[in-house]
């Protein structure tokens, strides 16, 4: 497959086109099996005699572009390859999870003795039907992370383009850009994509039949077995939908017009009420409205049949219609599929609590729904797989599923992440850079966790340049009483009230106690992983013993019995107490006190759901059923709101209605099996 890709090219239409299609048309005298190697610049989806065959390539960066290799047995006869690709061309509004360059289709493979490779007989035209929606065209004013909502017009010039008998002799040779180059390879290629195998399953579709109206003024519309269906007489009509809990979906909506027509189609993660307020509760009362993200299907005054499909998944609970026409309109069917990583859930969980076990299920489906090409802080705002989000969504699929495939590949878009100074981005794949230096400390520990579960060594080894590269920068940083100090870029730890930007130093760029004890902890851990792959331990234990040293001198507060945020203030947090016990900086005599004030000291700053993991992990090890209950009570009160999945924050005006941070209590249920 590799020689062939090396003989292929990429090429693309004469024109910059934001949606451009490609067809092939070939014949097999006998049976044969095709095998095809694709990718796009910037997202495609390729159908095989007119049925979906997968999508690509898997969000990654330039020098390391993916391909997906497609498989297939044929029989004799005429077939064709088709692949729409879309172009993310403006790079303010493109989705920050993409990194991309020029509009680009690149193809290599054969079938049967037939080349299939780009640009050879390939034909392309420019999709004149569609266009990517500004964001204020689209709901929402300003830059927004995700991708950009997407406007059809019906042409029905282009109605049948993946169908074998569609006329496509108007259609353009496609222009020659460059060849096809594999990452690592030793010349000095013009091509600006380094390609590499994506190796990881498809994304898994399961038909959501769930789907309900809550309030709609169109005279017959209905719900058969999950689809929506019926027609509309001219005029104006609002048509709200419920798809049952919250899911990451992929709509496909099918309409029949004898004339002029427009649909706005809006997704939600909540409805709001009459006062502006939210509510997770299906509400026929209720409205998306502006709040809503929206695509926009038109179908112009000629009227035909229309299936609509964006690109890419649409996230949240409510679906509102918002249709316009001046002709009979036909809904023919609308339905949704859920989108996501194909995790299998494979611990067996029980317990005699039922909001236990709703917390459990909760948790796994917020997991799954934040869980795509790669893993994701949310689905409905950055969907960014931002480092201490993404050490417990690898936990849990290892631990409840299993799966180590996302969790490794993250572990390697990490280290491609890193920058001169040694650290990692604290998001990849990501077009905007940004830095959380500690969040380079927890990729260390994602290759711990990996390692441990797996037993892999061949993690170590890979990445054992980064890890050192990371530590030495903090090490760097080490103050002359023992501390490490300021460490520049955003130190954030945790969303607390009382820490401006997220920083347990309340901005005042002085020493941490919290990062001090991670970082000595992470030393720690690499003496460990040294060991496992024969280096030397020695270094990391001398820098562990240091930190721990610096720490109890000069961050205990001997009266308060408490480790202070900062030395020398009176700033005590859960978060810096946690981790004093974790690290095992704190004396065995302390620990009972320390998780006493955890748990009852309500003057400590208080851990969100996101850090509360750590909290979880405390009385998983100290074995405190009571502790891990307790703060089991946080996500319990969620479930009284509405929440079908756990949102960023505790509260019912949460941002961010499902984060994956939240999703932590299925790590402890799937290692613990059970919990009366």
């Amino acid at each position: 497959m590799e020689d062939m890709i090396e003989k292929s090219f990429w090429c693309r239409t004469a024109e910059t086109a934001e949606y451009s299609l490609f067809r092939r048309k070939f014949t097999l005298t006998e049976s044969a099996v095709m095998k095809i190697a694709v990718s796009a610049d910037s997202r495609y989806n390729l159908y095989l005699d007119g049925t979906f065959l997968g999508r690509g390539p898997r969000r990654n960066d330039l020098e390391h572009y993916c391909y997906e290799i497609f498989q297939e047995n044929l029989p004799p006869g005429e077939h064709l390859l088709a692949a729409e690709v879309i172009n993310f061309n403006d790079g303010l509004q493109c989705a920050w999870g993409e990194i991309h360059y020029s509009h680009a289709f690149f193809a290599a493979g054969e079938c049967g003795g037939v080349n299939l490779s780009t640009p050879g007989d390939w034909k392309c035209a420019i999709d004149t039907s569609r266009r990517q929606l500004k964001w204020n065209e689209a709901g929402r004013v300003g830059v927004t992370p995700i991708a950009q909502m997407e406007e059809m017009t019906f042409d029905r010039s282009f109605a049948d383009w993946k169908e074998l008998q569609y006329d496509d002799t108007a259609w353009k040779i496609p222009e020659l850009l460059c060849g096809g180059v594999l990452q690592g390879g030793n010349i000095d290629p013009v091509s600006r994509w380094k390609l590499i195998e994506d190796e990881l399953p498809q994304m898994s579709s399961e038909f959501i039949g769930t789907l309900a109206v809550l309030r709609s003024n169109a005279e017959i519309v209905r719900v058969n077995d999950g689809i929506l269906c019926g027609s509309v007489t001219p005029g104006k009509y609002s048509i709200l939908l419920d798809l049952g809990r919250y899911y990451t979906h992929l709509p496909t909506l099918q309409l029949r017009s004898g004339g002029m027509c427009s649909i706005r189609m809006a997704y939600a993660e909540n409805l709001r009420l009459a006062d502006g307020s939210k509510t997770r509760h299906p509400m026929p009362e209720g409205v998306v409205g502006q709040y809503g993200y929206a695509d926009r299907i038109v179908l112009p005054g000629e009227g035909g049949v229309c299936t609509f499909q964006p690109f890419w998944f649409r996230s949240g609970r409510f679906v509102e219609l918002e249709i316009e026409t001046e002709r009979k309109l036909e809904i023919t069917s609308l339905s949704f599929d859920f989108l996501a990583f194909p995790l299998k859930l494979k611990t067996t969980f029980h317990s005699d609590d039922p909001v236990i076990q709703k917390i459990f299920d909760v948790s796994w489906h917020t997991a799954r729904c934040c869980a795509h090409e790669h893993y994701e802080d949310c689905p409905y705002w950055e969907q960014m797989q931002y480092i201490g989000d993404t050490r417990i969504q690898a936990l849990i699929s290892y631990a409840a599923a299993g799966e180590g495939r996302l969790g490794r590949q993250a572990i390697r878009q990490f280290d491609n992440s890193r920058i001169a100074s040694g650290l990692t981005m604290s998001r990849y794949p990501s077009n905007f850079r940004q830095v959380i230096p500690g969040f380079s400390l927890y990729w260390i520990m994602m290759i711990d966790d990996y390692n441990r579960f797996f037993g892999d060594t061949d993690v170590i080894r890979e990445h054992w340049r980064g890890i050192r590269d990371v530590l030495d920068y903090f090490e760097d940083r080490r103050e002359e009483n023992g501390l490490i100090g300021s460490i520049g870029f955003w130190n954030f730890s945790d969303w607390v009230p009382e820490w401006p930007y997220g920083k347990s130093c309340r901005n005042t760029n002085r020493a941490e106690t919290l990062l001090n004890m991670i970082y000595a902890e992470t030393c720690r851990i690499t003496a460990e992983l040294a060991k496992k792959i024969n280096r030397d331990p020695a270094e990391y234990l001398l820098r562990y013993e240091k930190s721990k040293s610096a720490v109890n001198m000069l961050c205990y507060d001997r009266e308060q019995k408490l480790y202070t945020d900062v030395p020398g203030e009176k700033w005590f947090s859960q978060h810096t107490n946690c981790w004093a016990v974790l690290s095992d900086i704190a004396p065995a005599e302390y620990h009972n006190d320390l998780i006493d004030s955890i748990l009852n000291n309500k003057e400590l700053s208080q851990c969100t759901l996101y850090f509360s993991f750590y909290l979880l992990e405390l009385m998983r090890r100290k074995k405190n059923i009571a502790g891990f209950r307790k703060i089991l009570k946080k996500w319990e009160n969620i479930l009284e709101y509405g929440f079908t999945t756990f949102p960023e924050w505790p509260t019912l005006d949460s941002r961010s209605d499902c984060h994956a941070w939240s999703s932590g209590p299925l790590y402890f249920f799937s290692i613990l099996k059970n919990l009366q």
